[in-house]
């Protein structure tokens, strides 16, 4: 009975991968960096996270956890309270029901769905953060941030991939 219990509990520690890796990189958007412009455009590695594990762990990134770290990310970045939850969900929502055709894929289809949906993401978070502001935001800024996301995309998802594998082999 002791280890059946011990394999709930490490099964329990692995289903968590998920959201620690993307709260992980919720800080690390947060730390203040000495470099000339990555400290006003920084890529959005929730974006990146919640993309990645919705279409290979979608049971491990369920709406609740994808809304707790949006609202993490809102508070620590001093952001509108409520804004990443919300397009975090929009992409998690998006990619759950493309999740299939997404995984039949190579990398390269994956990261042009992700370049669409980054630059979506870029054009709603500027929408969203001008009516916020009740001013408007420099439209290229918000770009340089979708492009510099879009490029970051496949070293995170090389990061990510290692993390699944510990996943994928530990489930064996």
């Amino acid at each position: 009975m002791a280890v059946v219990q011990e394999n709930k509990s490490e099964r329990g520690m692995r289903g968590v991968i998920p959201f620690v890796s993307t709260l992980v990189l919720i800080l690390l958007m947060q730390l203040q960096y000495k470099v000339a412009f990555i400290d006003t455009m920084f890529p959005s590695l929730s974006l990146m996270a919640v993309y990645y594990w919705c279409i290979y762990k979608p049971q491990l990134m369920p709406v609740s956890a994808v809304f707790v770290l949006g609202l993490l990310q809102d508070i620590v970045s001093g952001g509108a309270l409520g804004m990443m939850a919300l397009l975090l969900i929009l992409v998690r929502v998006f990619i759950v029901r493309q999740g299939p055709r997404l995984l039949e894929r190579e990398f390269l289809f994956s990261w042009l769905v992700f370049i669409v949906v980054g630059l979506v993401y870029g054009a709603l978070s500027w929408a969203i953060a001008t009516v916020y502001l009740k001013e408007s935001q420099h439209l290229g800024t918000a770009f340089g941030h979708s492009l510099l996301t879009i490029a970051a995309y496949p070293l995170v998802v090389f990061l990510l991939n290692r993390l699944r594998q510990l996943l994928i082999s530990e489930s064996r």
